[in-house]
């Protein structure tokens, strides 16, 4: 179907929408126009809200009715692309709406996405909303990047590396009387069970064996250690640890980030080191974000309690569901509206709350590989909002360029201008 050219024809499809009297034809001109032209904006009409906290409402209904329908009816890695689209047509309204308010007619445009972020209470790392949801392109232009994958190297005792990705699914190595095995979704499970009939690299299951698992940028794996802990790294990860837990300690070594289901053990805790931070466990969920370029190591607690402890000044800090520390000079704990947002990465999301273009592009950078320019002074801008990690990098770009911040990509170089 040809794109219509028309402003009026898509302001007036537009206001169907927001009336829900679009037809399901008119629904897929809409996206379809809306792909080609995303820097446009809607004009509400001044009988749709009487004022801003109106509006937010509104807009927040609206988009808990089209994901609930979605959830439904099980659509939401399988719809449609037109209704993809209109899903990114709804979140262009949230992002960047232009609406009259007054008999002036003053042009007040408004930024929501964040105050919609914070109106539910959520308390738990299961994200059931998507407030941006389009399916990614099968044909990407030429010019863009492909989002993070399953990637990952193992590094065995010996020096010897296999790279996960490219490894067949079976066994893998026999590493301190464990087999590593990779599943078929994807897992690198460490197992007691050492029957195999493949050549594998000489055992020293006496030795106390270490292994590293690293990720590259745009990379995401999971692992099951010995214990029966799982564990999903980040883009530019990596964990180290023993192949066989001996003594009172589960040790293990971050960096980077990672998110954790620690298996229940009361005569071993479990202990993750990353930089300048311990944090101790028997038996809990947490997400521990602790890259280099980060201002802070941020650890977010969903489930149990974990004590975190300063390795520089030996203070240690307890924390309790809900709540996350922050470790600089020294350590802070608050109290989050929203853990989902910690995790946001596990579970295939870019989530930001009142964020700055630094730490958005910080995200963007790991997970598809690129480097990051800026040109010119940055304005304040603070991002709010979710969005779909599967998406190609211009697809997000777009996204983004709706707060009015714009991007030139080079390559693997992404240019940030005001």
């Amino acid at each position: 179907m040809k794109p219509l050219s028309s402003d009026e024809r898509y302001q007036e499809l537009a206001e169907k929408w927001l009336n829900n009297t679009i037809s399901p034809e008119e629904k897929e001109a809409f996206a379809q126009w809306y792909n080609f032209a995303q820097d446009k904006n809607i004009i509400l009409p001044e009988n749709y809200v009487t004022d801003e906290k109106e509006l937010k409402e509104r807009i927040f209904s609206e988009i808990e009715n089209v994901i609930s329908a979605k959830d439904s009816h099980s659509i939401r890695r399988n719809y449609k692309w037109y209704y993809a689209a209109s899903a990114a047509a709804i979140i262009a309204v949230v992002f960047s709406i232009t609406m009259h308010f007054n008999s002036k007619i003053k042009e007040t445009e408004l930024v929501v996405a964040k105050e919609i972020v914070d109106k539910p209470s959520v308390q738990t790392p299961k994200i059931k909303k998507s407030f941006i949801s389009i399916k990614k392109s099968e044909l990407l232009t030429e010019n863009d990047i492909e989002p993070g994958d399953d990637k990952a190297i193992l590094t065995l005792g010996d020096g010897t590396k296999i790279i996960l990705d490219d490894a067949q699914n079976g066994v893998l190595a026999n590493q301190g009387g464990n087999s590593i095995l990779k599943a078929a979704d994807g897992e690198l499970i460490y197992s007691f069970s050492t029957e195999s009939n493949l050549q594998l690299p000489e055992d020293h299951s006496n030795d106390i064996i270490f292994n590293t698992i690293e990720t590259p940028k745009g990379g995401k794996f999971q692992i099951r250690l010995p214990d029966g802990s799982k564990v999903w790294l980040n883009a530019a990860s990596s964990i180290r640890f023993a192949t066989k837990f001996a003594g009172s300690k589960r040790q293990v070594e971050l960096h980077g980030e990672a998110y954790f289901e620690v298996a229940h053990d009361e005569s071993k805790i479990f202990e993750v080191n990353t930089r300048n931070q311990t944090v101790q466990v028997f038996g809990t969920h947490f997400n521990i974000n602790a890259y280099e370029d980060e201002p802070s190591v941020n650890t977010t607690l969903l489930e149990g309690s974990v004590r975190i402890s300063d390795i520089r000044t030996n203070i240690s800090q307890m924390l309790k569901p809900g709540e996350q520390s922050k470790l600089t000079e020294r350590i802070e704990v608050i109290n989050v509206k929203n853990t989902a947002e910690a995790v946001a990465w596990k579970e295939g999301y870019f989530q930001f709350h009142e964020a700055d273009i630094k730490t958005v592009m910080r995200q963007i950078e790991r997970w598809y590989d690129v480097s990051i320019i800026y040109e010119g002074d940055m304005p304040n801008y603070r991002f709010g909002g979710e969005i779909e990690r599967s998406l190609s990098l211009i697809q997000v770009l777009k996204v983004l360029e709706k707060t009015k911040v714009h991007f030139r990509l080079e390559g693997r170089e992404v240019i940030v201008m005001p």
